[in-house]
């Protein structure tokens, strides 16, 4: 009795033990989902938090680890802090690839599609956003900013193969996404709209900045957009809205300096071009060729500087930057065709990679084949086995049995007799209903009220299934005229005859014909 009372205290304490670590965990998990929805707000705040758990993850379950690192892929993401590898984030899809969870392996998968995309390998960051998609529409409590974002990346690694349709499509789809959850519209609706200035479509381009301007207007104009209101001010400019250019510019102004995006001084020299400002201009082109490192930037820039120096009558200046422009353009082309090269190899190395993939595939489903014909070979064996038992059984019962089976086999002839009896009885009455109908057809008898009907007897007599294999090869209930000219056919009337017994006119005749043909074909054939 003291043993079994000292055995049920070691199990409640161990319960108690186990209780209190799930409800650990369970703290962990809401912590680690609430810095994760943190990242949105406030990136530093939410680095805080998450290095706050880095002690306790390291002591809990395998699947709150692997939750907290997918957390950290995110935190560098946001930081662009950029990988050397995708180890990491490869370890977290397949870690969440085999679990149930939709959202995990969403968000895993996404973020594994973001390092693929900062190594520049395209077409497996494609292929992981693309799958990110497909799992975020087959999961009903999908991450919503996840998916838009997929589309969002999709769309620009799209527009940075020159694949403006596809660029369009994962645009609008993101749009959409984006109406129905209320997040981030502005956002998504000016990535539409550079994809229909991509397209050349400045009228649809305009519409979507108009309706990204509104859906700023609603949010009170966020300053983290100061991306999106840079590329709108640029837009703005292109066309002649100077009303909207104040707005985007006054909000640009705003923003930290920190906080300003890379092509601000740019913007700042294209509203003083437009505006015929070309000293401040010239003073904010140059202010930004400085600092500006892409080499899009420093043309867009040396372009404006030319354009200003040309307007002043400098000739001198222009000529300069015009030269600065052609090394630039120069040092374009060959960049570019450096990155298709480099594209290439990236995508040579992945399907090569796939086929390696396909080929383990196949070894493997060649070993199950194998293995699959071996069973079904042995079963064979085992039931040819078991009907030579069966048969060797059933002979020997039939010697038994040979007096009532040769009786059973008498009676069965005779109504075999009786049944072909009536049959050529059928037969010949048959004929006689079809002689009946070439009569009519020469003028030599008329119909009655019965003639149809007994024409269907007769054709299902001579052509047993006929009428139903007719009826299957249509998709919908057949209108009485046609099903009577195919049986007419069938019996071997020409259209002429048709005619007369139809009493129709030849051409709605003719039309019946060639319908029938195209349906029935090979079956009117006697």
């Amino acid at each position: 009795m003291g043993k079994g009372r000292w055995l049920l205290v070691v199990f409640c304490v161990l319960a108690l033990f186990s209780c209190k670590e799930d409800e650990g965990a369970q703290q962990l998990l809401e912590s680690i989902e609430q810095t994760w929805q943190e990242c949105e707000f406030s990136l530093p705040k939410a680095q805080l938090r998450a290095e706050a758990l880095r002690d306790s993850v390291g002591k809990s379950s395998a699947y709150v680890r692997q939750k907290y690192n997918l957390l950290t892929i995110r935190l560098r993401d946001k930081s662009d802090m950029v990988p050397s590898n995708p180890d990491s984030a490869l370890q977290t899809m397949a870690y969440f690839g085999k679990q149930k969870n939709a959202i995990d392996k969403e968000r895993a998968c996404y973020y594994l599609g973001s390092a693929y995309r900062d190594l520049k390998d395209y077409p497996r960051a494609v292929n992981c956003f693309l799958e990110t998609v497909e799992i975020a529409a087959e999961c009903q409590d999908a991450d919503t900013l996840v998916w838009q974002n997929a589309l969002s990346q999709l769309r620009n690694l799209y527009m940075l193969q020159l694949n403006y349709e596809d660029e369009l499509n994962a645009g609008l789809q993101a749009v959409e996404l984006a109406r129905q959850s209320g997040i981030k519209l502005g956002w998504y609706l000016v990535d539409v709209a550079a994809a229909y200035e991509h397209l050349g479509d400045s009228l649809l381009c305009l519409q979507y900045c108009d309706q990204a301007f509104q859906a700023y207007q609603k949010e009170q104009f966020p300053l983290k957009y100061g991306s999106c209101y840079a590329y709108m001010l640029t837009i703005y400019l292109k066309y002649n809205c100077y009303k909207k250019v104040d707005v985007m510019l006054q909000h640009l102004r705003r923003l930290p300096e920190n906080q300003r995006p890379n092509n601000y001084e740019l913007c700042l020299a294209k509203y003083h071009e437009y505006a015929n400002q070309t000293d401040s201009a010239i003073f904010h082109y140059k202010a930004y060729i400085d600092n500006v490192k892409t080499l899009s930037g420093r043309y867009e820039a040396s372009a404006g500087l030319q354009r200003c120096y040309l307007q002043q009558g400098n000739f001198h200046d222009a000529a300069l930057w015009g030269c600065r422009l052609y090394e630039t353009n120069d040092s374009i082309i060959a960049q570019r065709a450096f990155e298709q090269t480099r594209r290439a190899k990236d995508a040579y190395i992945y399907y090569r990679d796939r086929e390696k993939e396909r080929s383990l595939i196949l070894r493997d489903e060649r070993i199950i084949f194998i293995s699959v014909i071996s069973v079904l070979t042995l079963l064979s064996i085992l039931l040819a086995v078991l009907a030579f038992y069966y048969f060797r059984r059933k002979k020997f019962a039939e010697e038994i049995f040979g007096k009532d089976k040769l009786l059973e086999q008498r009676k069965m002839i005779n109504r075999e007799l009786t049944r072909i009896a009536l049959m050529n009885n059928a037969t010949t009455k048959a004929e006689d209903v079809i002689a009946h109908f070439h009569d009519i057809a020469a003028g030599k008898s008329a119909l009655n009220d019965d003639s149809w009907d007994a024409l269907m007897v007769a054709i299902e007599t001579l052509y047993p299934g006929f009428l139903e294999a007719v009826q299957g090869r249509m998709n919908r209930q057949m209108r009485e005229p046609l099903l009577r000219t195919i049986c007419l056919m069938k019996i071997g009337l020409k259209p002429v005859q048709i005619t007369k017994v139809m009493d129709a006119k030849m051409q709605t005749v003719w039309n019946r014909v060639k319908r029938a043909e195209e349906i029935c074909g090979d079956l009117l054939s006697v």
